[in-house]
């Protein structure tokens, strides 16, 4: 074991990046006056705050309409209006709490009596106000009803007194019913909210504002509906806003404010600059205003809004590494650094984005970004073919991979997943299962990577249900958490349950089909497979998959499991709507239509298989989740934080924090025919990308608007491929970029595969740093975030000692070429490694033949180990040759440090550093032992773990 220095490693510890995230919820809606998105209003507020009108109405709505005055200004005093249960009454339960989930919007209700939860089912809840004997609602004797008296007395209502007999909110709640209580037959479209001000920007912590909401209605009306709206702040540290709508200024930054009404939810971006000074200089600023494309254009134009001055341009090392980890998950090699700093034509980085985009280690990152995307679960493959499932989920693996490697258009690899069918083209069921079972046998998945489709994301286990197929196709290629409308109207977005349960249909006709449940057009290959086998499936169980495992084997063909896509079975007949809730409910397949999460619905063919309309709607260039999803994910990855965060939800209620940078780059990416590289270019080309993160007195506090780079942890297989690389020998170090053997970063699926180091496993690494599990459609599946056993992992695991001086490595070979007194890479340095090498496995199954009370076999490990020891040492030099002087000795040290640096940083040591490096390594009588202590202490620095 190597001499451990504290002092030593404790030095190494340059800086430690601790993120912080403050309103994780809140996010920035960007440059809405920059580009007439909306239109400054020169005048200012009595109190401070700049308000922002909207853009002109749009074409369609009545600008002439009168809009009619609140709620509470009409019922304060006596009139003869009835309030509507859609525009009023529903509203204003949701105001006063009572479809709340800690009210009687819970599943169980409270006090017997349940409302639909945030409102939405307006018939279940009138129908629970109406209930027989309930007395919530009394026609004869309106005063009596329940809803009205117990909200208003608090010693009456458990949830406590909500409202006066005097106020407007019993007026209209006493007005409604004394009206019949009356339902609603047809709701009403709400076409928009219109806020006013549309954008908030403070001065001071005195600032305050007050927002007003308008309702426009598609028959032409509009109103006044301030009284009846939820507000909710995302970072209550910016701004807070009470259940009036009253706002007040906060600290510096800017989040959104969001307003909640029937259907819609409209978020209002609120601000307080950084720095006033700077915000006034504006574009008359020159500092760090460089711009090298649209990118670093829409970024500044928030920058300038907010009064941030971006940090300086990075260094040449310090680029080199950042994206050679961002756009390979690969450290530059030592001879990769010094090429690039000695290369002085400018266009030097765009060259090596470029050539970075072309190695396979490029498409490995990826692929694996798009497995965690898609779902490649080891587990979740297990009922698909009784074969290892770390076979299957190599084929989806590399499967992905070509079409990274190949820059295939992102729609289309997404085509060949959405409408992927379970065999390859013309092939009978007997021909499928022969392939199949070929490939698995002999983990050659080349056949089913060259095919058009991948099957295997619809034969997970946990996809076998239409509303956990919607949930995962939602989640995977929109960026949409719609889980909630599930079983209720979304919270923060617009989805309601029956939205939910018509976008579920289009994933009806998909089936994973066992072989004893094949169509009919299936048996006879089925039964010639079975009886070939012996195997009769009625007995099932163990027993039929372990005749099944041993047949696939001894080479024979084994019945799989195969996808199959059938039709909506179609129900002409026209139905009443109680019939169809009761269809519904049945969860029959017999629908006529289906509804995408845009509001549009699909008719149903009887031929059809419904996941085309889906695939055909996800091409459209007025998507407006399909290629935002992917490109904010993507940046997310090269920033650390989206531009909608988190990089999955992109609902109403969480916009973006610079919307123009996002339309920008989703129908630019549109444009250019789904061009992967091109996005990868244009992000890492553009200046933002290429910032500094040190702060300046401006951007210290920012982490939302991409004035500094945020350092960020390095993704879990990238961490264990950098600390093998970092201690590999010179010619493994140089080939990391192409030779992709024994990578974590290759290691398809979810399984502990070996990796990073021969006989090393990596699985409790890619464990304890994060590495997605895959279980949920949830990007948070995957962490970034430091712990203490990872520290402690780095400081002391058996695995990165062994790593660190394993006689192929870097300090490995340099400990032979001492013994030998020759060079590392000579003849007698490697045949010393590799005599060392076999003694160490020879004394390692002596111990274990001991162990195992195998005296024998002990022996005769003991016997092969002195027959080796005895060669090495008449190879290792004499101790009576010439040492070399302390001057050339000094000399080869301060190289190997250097050379350590270059591995692990990417730069060289300052030095200070240097000097702490020469007086450890004079410690050591050998060098290598030495320089091991270094290296050790170097992969223990902050500065190795994260991207910087």
């Amino acid at each position: 074991m190597m001499k451990q220095n504290d002092s030593l490693q404790g030095s190494w510890t340059v800086w430690i990046v601790i993120p912080v995230v403050v309103g994780c919820t809140g996010i920035l809606l960007a440059i809405m006056g920059e580009l007439g998105l909306v239109i400054p209003d020169e005048r200012a507020s009595a109190n401070g705050a700049v308000a922002f009108r909207s853009a002109p109405e749009p074409v369609g709505l009545n600008p002439d309409a009168e809009t009619v005055p609140p709620v509470n200004v009409r019922f304060a005093t006596e009139t003869d209006e009835v309030p509507d249960f859609q525009r009023h009454v529903s509203p204003l339960l949701g105001r006063l709490g009572c479809n709340g989930r800690a009210c009687h919007g819970s599943f169980q209700g409270q006090g017997g009596f349940r409302l639909s939860l945030f409102g939405y089912d307006f018939a279940a809840d009138i129908a629970a106000m109406m209930e027989v004997g309930s007395g919530r609602i009394d026609l004869a004797d309106v005063g009596e009803s329940l809803i009205l008296a117990k909200p208003s007395d608090a010693d009456f209502h458990e949830g406590g007194q909500r409202f006066t007999e005097d106020s407007w909110q019993f007026a209209v709640l006493k007005k409604w019913i004394a009206g019949g209580a009356q339902a609603v037959a047809v709701p009403a479209k709400l076409d928009r909210l219109e806020v006013e001000p549309a954008e908030l920007q403070f001065r001071s912590t005195d600032d305050q504002a007050e927002l007003r909401v308008i309702a426009h209605w598609a028959d032409g009306s509009r109103e006044d509906v301030t009284p009846l709206c939820r507000f909710q702040s995302n970072d209550p540290s910016i701004a807070t806003v009470t259940p009036t709508g009253h706002v007040q200024a906060g600290e510096r930054g800017d989040s959104h404010l969001v307003v909640f009404y029937d259907n819609a939810v409209q978020p209002v971006p609120v601000s307080r600059a950084w720095n006033e000074a700077a915000m006034a200089r504006g574009a008359g600023s020159g500092r760090n205003r460089e711009s090298f494309g649209p990118i670093d254009g829409f970024v500044q134009a928030k920058l300038d809004r907010l009064g941030l001055v971006r940090s300086d341009l990075v260094d040449d090392a310090t680029f080199l590494r950042r994206v050679c980890l961002d756009i390979a998950g690969t450290l530059p090699s030592a001879a990769d650094v010094r090429e690039f700093m000695a290369d002085h034509s400018p266009d030097k980085r765009s060259r090596k984005i470029d050539e970075l985009l072309e190695t396979p280690a490029y498409s490995a990152l990826w692929a694996t970004f798009f497995c965690d995307l898609t779902g490649n679960n080891t587990q979740e493959l297990r009922d698909v073919a009784y074969a290892p499932t770390e076979t299957l989920s190599t084929m989806w693996y590399e499967w992905i991979r070509k079409r990274i490697a190949d820059n295939m258009p992102y729609d289309q690899m997404v085509e060949g997943i959405v409408l992927a069918s379970g065999r390859f083209s013309d092939q009978s069921y007997l021909e499928y299962c022969t392939e199949m079972s070929q490939m698995v046998r002999s983990g050659d998945c080349d056949p089913f990577v060259q095919g058009d489709s991948m099957p295997l994301y619809w034969m997970r286990r946990e996809l076998q249900d239409p509303d956990e197929r919607a949930n995962s196709f939602a989640h995977s290629f929109l960026g949409l958490q719609i889980q909630c409308a599930q079983c209720h109207k979304h919270p923060f977005d617009q989805w309601t349950n029956d939205d939910f349960n018509s976008f579920a249909r289009f994933f009806s006709g998909v089936q994973v089909m066992r072989p004893q449940n094949a169509p009919k057009a299936d048996r006879e290959d089925v039964q010639k497979i079975a009886g070939d086998l012996g195997l009769d499936f009625k007995k099932g169980g163990g027993n039929a998959q372990k005749l099944i495992r041993e047949a696939l084997r001894d080479g024979k063909t084994v019945p799989v499991r195969q996808l199959i896509v059938t039709p909506p079975n179609i129900n002409q007949q026209k139905l009443e709507p109680a019939e169809k809730q009761a269809l519904r409910k049945s969860r029959k397949r017999t629908y006529d239509e289906g509804r995408l999460p845009d509001g549009s619905m699909v008719p149903f063919r009887p031929t059809d298989d419904v996941r085309q309309p889906l695939m055909e709607w996800l091409r459209k260039k007025d998507n407006p989740w399909f290629a935002r999803a992917i490109v904010n994910r993507i940046w997310a990855k090269y920033f650390g934080v989206g531009i909608v965060d988190p990089p999955d939800n992109l609902s109403l209620a969480n916009p973006p924090s610079n919307a123009e940078l996002l339309d920008w780059l989703a129908s630019t990416f549109v444009e250019r025919g789904y061009d992967l590289k091109w996005l990868h270019r244009e992000i890492a080309n553009s200046r933002t990308y290429q910032t500094a993160w040190q702060p300046n007195e401006t951007n210290g506090n920012d982490r939302r608007n991409f004035s500094r780079s945020l350092p960020r942890r390095l993704p879990a297989e990238v961490v264990v491929d950098t600390m093998a690389q970092a201690s590999a020998s010179d010619r493994d170090n140089d080939r990391f970029f192409v030779n992709l053997e024994d990578r974590a970063l290759s290691v398809p699926g979810t399984a502990t595969n070996r990796a990073a180091g021969r006989n090393n496993s990596a699985g409790f690494a890619l464990e304890i740093f994060g590495r997605s599990t895959r279980t949920t459609t949830c990007d948070c599946d995957r962490s970034m975030e430091t712990s203490l056993i990872q520290t402690v992992y780095l400081q002391n695991d058996r695995d990165v000692h062994f790593m660190l001086g394993r006689n192929d490595g870097w300090v490995g070979e340099l400990r032979s070429a001492e013994k030998s007194g020759s060079e590392p890479d000579s003849a007698a340095g490697k045949q010393i490694a590799d005599l060392e090498n076999r003694i160490r496995r020879l004394e390692r199954g002596r111990a274990q033949s001991l162990e195992k009370g195998q005296e024998v076999q002990a022996r005769k490990f003991a016997e092969r180990i002195a027959g080796f020891e005895k060669q090495l040492a008449g190879m290792r030099p004499d101790p009576a040759v010439a040492t070399v002087s302390a001057e050339e000795r000094l000399q080869q040290i301060d190289s190997l440090i250097l050379e350590a640096y270059l591995r692990a940083l990417g730069r060289q040591p300052t030095p200070e550093e240097r000097d702490r490096c020469r007086q450890h390594m004079q410690e050591y009588e050998s060098v290598a032992e030495g320089l091991a202590g270094v290296l050790w202490a170097l992969i223990n620095s902050s500065e190795f773990i994260v991207n910087h």
